[in-house]
């Protein structure tokens, strides 16, 4: 990207809040007294639509006793993005990761999605991820009524994160004055401006009513989501290599995909609310979302320095070079065997959610609150690979150019016609003794949980005007297996075979190689399946067990200090957690290979008590003026795969001080990240339309997780399988520890402005920014290594300016981010950490909503997600040194509103 154009996203969201802030000063001076009459004019008119959806944000902001960011659903089912996640990145201080296009991982203040705690209707929720970080495009945003994100917490808030809390709130039938119904239809086209393209579709219907003289309510919500369409990929490498005696760097490796994907997703919501008098009621909602998202993936790769396949034969060799500026600009490889994929990747996620909460007042003074929850989520991968290439015989003379320009600049052009079907062999391609491959991963995550709490209301006149009271109790599973095979053809090993009937060609990628097509699945019964008893399968599977009882006490806050209002809570929470892992231990000197190990399932676990104390602290400075103070010590549980009980060990022979034991894996003894928190924010509001703010906060670590070597643990209880002897039990091991110091700190600017308030002739027209930056001195890979904390982005920033009048509305709405370290999924269907690019995207709506005829009550639409058709790129030791990039295009939905 160049530099311009990051200036710009940098310093766009700053000026527009700075600008805000002016003229925030003048919206206030015009609402002095002789402007009293208008504004109570101004406060009769009823909102809707978008500037709906601000006002009700701002207000849950505004009377809050934490620091809180807020999202509130323009009307029924009628959030606009494809998934909650994108509306989530669009607060003050958080942000999001794209995967496959579309935003899934939310970063609460710079920290990865771990840090942070996801609920639904307040109930903590399980992911389908790998540990505990919601994957939040699982969560239509048609379903939500809205957001709330604590950043400071409370003692009754069960399941809080050290980043934050993210709540999501599903509608309450009894809420609505009367029956209600909405029907949301949209159609897409996705790709556009990229290499490839494709169609979807969207659905939403709600229904919600009352009953028995309005005291028994029903709400049920139902969304679908329907999309195909392709993009390209392109991932390499660069590696030194000598040219006439000098070391430069030449491009070694290329991966050119297009991949084709089918994406389903239903989600279903429902709500029944029972309260036959003002002093019970009872409430039941449940939700369901199935995700199924299979990509059909063909392309090219190929290794020139794989000197541990047959990637080249008998050795690849660099010819006719041409270096500028210590990189290899222009030449050829030959001798060059590349691989040719035809694969298939399903996966498909499940997540089911029931609660059923129920409130009595018991008199005036006293009511209790009970509820029990259940939620559980299952995802199954199976990626599947089938290879071909040409035979061993021919080598491949590959040139490629213009390799200054970075690797998303090289031009490869091979010498043989890969779209050949006579020449080209299913085969093993690469030399990795198998002709394909296949994984069945499957994660399994189930929590339940039951709350029993109690509120007593404190005389009159006390600086405490109520105390709040209760105990949690949940229990949390959580497993993850690979099983994984090799394919080998029926024909042998090292045989190769003709290509199905039917075969076509396709290109790979945006490389310009043309390669064959055919249908991989269709070829199945080709393969015989042979487990794969390589020993680091073993360490991808394991179990987590936790359980986890909260005992609170809350007290609320309603006095004055020195004539100034202060309202607020103060309490504590004490945490009990017993939690424990099995996993597979793998002794890596026993057998005769890699396949043949001594594996043993092993269990151990740990238990721990923490006292977390939290205050909040809201002062009305008056002239709609807030200064919020939150003090409090905040937790996140460790990693689940780092909590697993898998690792290897063995005996070293070779080692300079004599045979010693070592290795490596999980820790189920791992204790959380805690941190004392400190956040101080200044809120202005003027009246319920518009707002500024800034804010400040500090988290000093106590406690977080690392990877350190322990050279003093105990093997004892471990075969040793190996022929030397060492010294004693005592030996190395490799694995997360709990380490102390380090902080988190940073501040965040934010606006919301409708200009209607300046001048009349403005009316309809407004906006919102918002810019956060973040630093952080934990260094989470150990002391030697400078990488940063996962997730984090020095700066974030959000700017969106609306347009609302006579039924016209329209929004641009801009999200950016800086460099970060993001996680993936890597080679063998594990968690990675990888450095990601910063992106900006941009986000356009236009929409008319009828409101007399008999067309009230419906709405045309016309949607434009990623308008600026931002790539996704990753990179390797600094920013310049491109690695992977996927286009996916622009995005464009029309759709047709209708609500009765």
């Amino acid at each position: 990207m160049p530099s311009k154009q990051i200036s710009i996203a940098r310093l766009t969201p700053i000026a527009a809040a700075a600008a805000l802030v002016a003229m925030s000063g003048g919206a206030q001076a015009q609402n002095t007294a002789p402007g009293a009459a208008a504004s109570e004019k101004m406060s009769e008119v009823v909102v809707v639509g978008i500037r709906k959806g601000i006002e009700d944000a701002i207000s849950v902001k505004k009377s809050s006793d934490s620091i809180v960011e807020a999202i509130s659903a323009e009307d029924i089912g009628k959030l606009p993005d494809s998934s909650i996640a994108e509306s989530i990145a669009r607060l003050p201080g958080l942000t999001a990761q794209r995967v496959a296009g579309r935003a899934q991982e939310v970063s609460v203040r710079g920290m990865s999605g771990d840090f942070a705690a996801t609920l639904m209707n307040g109930r903590e929720q399980v992911s389908t991820g790998d540990n505990r970080s919601a994957q939040f495009d699982q969560y239509p945003s048609e379903l939500l009524s809205g957001v709330v994100i604590y950043k400071t917490p409370d003692a009754a808030l069960i399941g809080q994160g050290l980043a934050g809390t993210i709540d999501l709130q599903t509608v309450r039938p009894l809420s609505f004055s009367g029956r209600t119904m909405a029907v949301n239809l949209r159609g897409q086209r996705s790709g556009i401006g990229a290499d490839g393209g494709g169609d979807g579709k969207r659905l939403s219907a709600f229904y919600i009513d009352q009953y028995m003289n309005r005291t028994l309510g029903l709400a049920v919500g139902y969304a679908r989501f329907e999309e195909s369409g392709d993009s390209v990929l392109r991932q390499g490498d660069y590696s030194d290599v000598l040219v006439n005696g000098v070391k430069v760097s030449a491009p070694t490796r290329l991966k050119a995909f297009t991949n084709h994907k089918e994406e389903k997703r239903d989600g279903l919501m429902a709500a029944l609310q029972w309260r036959p008098n003002k002093n019970f009621s009872s409430l039941l909602d449940l939700y369901y979302s199935k995700f199924d998202s299979p990509t059909i993936r063909k392309g090219i790769e190929f290794v020139t320095n794989a000197t541990w396949t047959a990637g080249c034969a008998p050795a690849c060799a660099l010819i006719n070079p041409v270096v500028k500026d210590g990189k290899v600009d222009s030449g050829a490889w030959t001798n060059v065997h590349s691989v040719l994929a035809n694969n298939v990747d399903s996966n498909s996620a499940t997540l089911k959610a029931a609660g059923w909460n129920n409130k009595l007042r018991v008199d005036d003074d006293w009511s209790v609150e009970a509820d029990l929850s259940y939620s559980s989520a299952m995802r199954k991968e199976t990626p599947y690979e089938t290879w071909a290439g040409a035979p061993k015989s021919v080598g491949d003379t590959i040139k490629f150019a213009n390799g200054a320009a970075g690797l998303p600049g090289v031009v490869f052009t091979p010498s043989l016609n890969y779209a050949d079907a006579q020449t080209i062999r299913l085969m093993d391609a690469g030399g990795w003794g198998m002709a394909g491959y296949l994984k069945k991963l499957e994660v399994r995550d189930t929590l339940k949980s039951g709350r029993a709490s109690a509120e007593r209301a404190l005389p009159d006149g006390w600086p405490l005007s109520k105390v709040t009271f209760g105990v949690n109790y949940s229990d949390r599973y959580k497993s993850r297996s690979v099983p994984e095979f090799q394919m080998q053809l029926k024909e042998g090993v090292t045989a190769t075979g003709a290509l199905p009937e039917g075969v076509g060609s396709i290109m790979a990628g945006d490389s310009g190689i043309s390669m064959v097509s055919y249908n991989e699945l269709g070829i199945a019964d080709r393969y015989n399946l042979v487990n794969n008893n390589f020993f680091d399968i073993y360490l991808k599977a394991w179990e987590v067990m936790e359980k986890a009882a909260t005992s609170y006490v809350k007290f609320d806050v309603d006095t004055s200090v020195a004539g100034i209002p202060l309202r607020g809570n103060v309490g504590a929470q004490l945490v009990h957690i017993k939690q424990s892992s099995t996993g597979n231990t793998v002794d890596t000197s026993s057998g005769t290979g890699d396949s043949d190990r001594v594996v043993s399932a092993l269990t151990d676990g740990d238990s721990y008590r923490d006292f977390l104390p939290s205050m909040n602290l809201a002062a009305d400075l008056g002239g709609g003026q807030t200064m919020r103070l939150g003090m409090a010590k905040v937790m996140a549980r460790p990693r689940m795969d780092q909590m697993s009980n898998s690792g290897t060990y063995y005996v070293d022979g070779l080692d300079k001080h004599g045979p010693i034991w070592k290795g490596g894996g999980g820790n189920p003894k791992l204790r959380p990240f805690l941190a004392k928190a400190v956040d101080l924010s200044y809120e202005k509001y003027f009246d319920k339309q518009a707002y500024v703010a800034a804010a400040a906060f500090f988290k000093k670590l106590d406690s977080y997780i690392y990877t350190y070597t322990n050279g003093n643990y105990d093997f004892t209880g471990h075969r040793n399988e190996s022929t030397f002897t060492p010294k004693s039990n005592i030996g190395e091991f490799t694995q997360p520890q709990n380490g102390s110091g380090g902080n988190i700190h940073g501040v965040e600017l934010s606006a919301s402005l409708p200009f209607g308030m300046l001048t009349r002739y403005l009316d309809g027209l407004g906006a919102q920014a918002s810019y956060a930056r973040t630093q952080s001195s934990i260094k989470p890979f150990g002391t030697s290594d400078t990488s940063p904390l996962p997730g984090l982005s020095r700066q974030t920033s959000n700017l969106t300016v609306y347009y609302e009048r006579h039924g016209w509305s329209a929004r641009v709405s801009q999200r950016a981010r800086s460099d970060f370290l993001g996680e993936i999924i890597g080679f063998a269907s594990t968690r990675r950490f990888q450095y990601i690019k910063a992106e900006r995207v941009i986000d356009l709506q236009l929409g008319y909503e009828f409101q007399s005829g008999p067309l009230k009550g419906a709405s045309l639409m016309v949607q434009v997600n990623n308008a600026n058709n931002a790539k996704y790129q990753e990179y390797q030791d600094r920013p310049d040194n491109i690695t992977n990039t996927v286009k996916y295009g622009s995005t464009v939905l029309f759709g047709l509103n209708y609500k009765l």
